[in-house]
């Protein structure tokens, strides 16, 4: 799988459940130990826990911690950030989580933290990847406001240790069990500038997902992608899901997973993914969301 995925980045996280006091303290998160059997195997540690607070007034902050451990390998974001709430929309200033990620739409590709996160460029998402690779906290500001079912927002972060300048667009339109997104973004590098648009819809509805996304990544030489999902309750605590990644002029990614989650919070997920000429990559893992 790695060798399949990282010349295509060359070439070319939210919280599942919440819980909130009085005192206007918002906080929770999924962490997840995860075996995916690529070659010799890999285990990867995941974890995504957020804290949120707000004043009732205009002074807020955010602050989530976004890592992956795995094969030796640290993938670690680490955003906080100043919030400030006025009638032009909300600003977050400091090292804000981008609004790609936190105003994102559709779920993670397989039940493999591996797979998801070597796919995440493909399906135009950069400014996490790349920041995890930078050395310490990512400055910028974001801003955002909401009309009605619509949300939208622009957001720009600095990478320092690559010197990576990274401007986001996102716009969302919730109605019911549907929302439609269209999400940008423009990175200026010392080598190639990279320009990503992905536009697509999911509709969550009470038993079964069903969603499609399509993307377009311009750096040198462009590519376009397509993700499809859906997924089916199949009893109250059993989920069953499938995923497509059909990838221009290369290797189209199948995966077919399941879910079971414990009232405890505790889960246990699973399941098979087929990059098209190349060997089944299993996974299987345990989970705790809070």
């Amino acid at each position: 799988m790695t060798r399949f995925l990282i010349p295509a980045l060359v070439a070319v996280s939210s919280v599942a459940a919440s819980a909130q006091d009085g005192s206007g303290l918002t906080f929770g998160g999924d962490v997840k130990l995860d075996y995916t059997d690529v070659g010799s195997g890999v285990l990867a540690l995941d974890g995504d826990v957020a804290a949120s607070w707000r004043s009732g007034g205009v002074l807020g902050f955010d602050a989530s911690l976004d890592a992956t451990y795995l094969d030796g390998s640290d993938f670690t974001n680490l955003w906080a950030a100043l919030v400030l709430s006025t009638g032009a929309g909300e600003f977050a200033v400091g090292a804000p989580r981008p609004l790609v990620e936190s105003l994102g739409v559709m779920p993670r590709f397989s039940t493999s933290r591996v797979i998801d996160l070597e796919s995440m460029p493909l399906r135009g998402t950069f400014a996490p990847l790349v920041s995890a690779l930078d050395n310490g906290m990512t400055p910028g500001v974001t801003w955002k406001q909401e009309a009605g079912n619509l949300t939208f927002g622009a957001g720009y972060h600095h990478l320092n240790d690559r010197n990576v300048d990274l401007a986001q667009g996102v716009m969302r339109y919730s109605a019911g069990a549907t929302s439609l997104f269209i999400n940008g973004e423009y990175a200026t590098a010392p080598g190639e500038d990279v320009t990503t648009l992905q536009i697509g819809g999911l509709h969550d509805a009470e038993r079964f997902d069903l969603g499609a996304a399509f993307t377009r990544v311009d750096g040198g030489a462009g590519i376009n992608s397509v993700r499809l999902h859906g997924s089916v309750d199949v009893m109250s605590a059993l989920t069953v899901r499938g995923d497509a990644l059909l990838i221009q002029d290369t290797s189209d990614i199948y995966s077919v997973s399941a879910t079971y989650n414990l009232d405890s919070g505790l889960y246990v997920e699973g399941g098979g993914t087929k990059v098209v000429g190349q060997d089944e990559i299993l996974d299987i893992g345990v989970g705790y969301k809070f």
